[in-house]
């Protein structure tokens, strides 16, 4: 009899661990986009950006940031305030969740605004390793199929791996995208960008992480080019979680008044 306590004890243990199922690839990447590491879903941030050449050069770019949340919709608008020969541009971001994206720049010297579309998406955002797709994270959050790999520990962070890949009739320049997403907190530590012929085209390092009001955020992050060796880095150098940014302020008219 005294067996029948630990049998009962081996089967509620095994009826646990089935009520938990893993989590698939589709579930992570929802709550790594969920969550926002980078900040940008309700908030107003101001930011460094550095350009850094193989040869040791750099360029430094100051920009300021006001977001709005609305359930699945999301509106970006980011501001150049340094150094001059930027100062003035500005980038409007409308995140939609039932229909395209639609992305605005405004460029002061030509006094004018222009829609980023098509192949533009795949070109530099002010000369950045950063292209104005992956400011969207669009080749993550529509039409791609995804996958879990073998999870793996970088440092001290257990993670899941995820293979993100776009469909064959996408426009992205992307064949795959890894993804190593802490299990703690779903704050992706790294993500490689490979072409369509499974060439490495660059990867993204979380390098600094910190917790303000109960969210994780990535107060630096560097872009890498494993092509020519340039990168990027975004530095947060303030931030402030906000939920009453006006929703008249994302337009693109309101580009151009500065």
């Amino acid at each position: 009899m005294r067996r029948l306590p630990v049998l009962l004890s081996i089967i509620a243990l095994s009826a646990g661990a089935s009520a938990d199922p893993e989590l698939t690839a589709g579930e992570i990447l929802r709550r790594m986009l969920r969550n926002d590491a980078f900040g940008f879903n309700g908030s107003e941030v101001r930011m460094r950006m550095v350009l850094s050449s193989r040869d040791g050069s750099h360029r430094t770019r100051v920009f300021e940031s006001l977001s709005r949340k609305d359930g699945d919709e999301v509106r970006s608008i980011v501001r150049f305030r340094e150094p001059a020969d930027v100062a003035g541009t500005a980038f409007l971001l409308l995140q939609h969740a039932d229909r395209e994206d639609e992305q605005y720049v405004w460029l002061p010297a030509l006094r004018r605004t222009r829609r980023i579309v098509g192949r533009e998406r795949q070109g530099s955002f002010m000369g950045s390793d950063f292209t104005y797709a992956d400011l969207d994270q669009r080749d993550l959050r529509q039409g791609a199929s995804s996958r879990r790999l073998a999870d793996e520990r970088l440092g001290q962070s257990d993670c899941y791996v995820l293979e993100s890949t776009p469909g064959a009739s996408s426009a992205s320049q992307y064949g795959r995208i890894q993804v190593w997403v802490r299990k703690a907190d779903h704050v992706p530590l790294r993500i490689k960008f490979f072409d369509r012929s499974g060439r490495l085209l660059k990867t993204m390092y979380s390098r600094r992480v910190t917790t303000m009001q109960g969210r994780p955020v990535i107060m630096e992050s560097r872009m890498q080019n494993a092509q020519d060796g340039h990168s990027t880095d975004l530095v947060i150098e303030s931030i402030r979680f906000r939920n009453d940014v006006p929703a008249d302020l994302f337009t693109a008219r309101s580009l151009e008044r500065g």
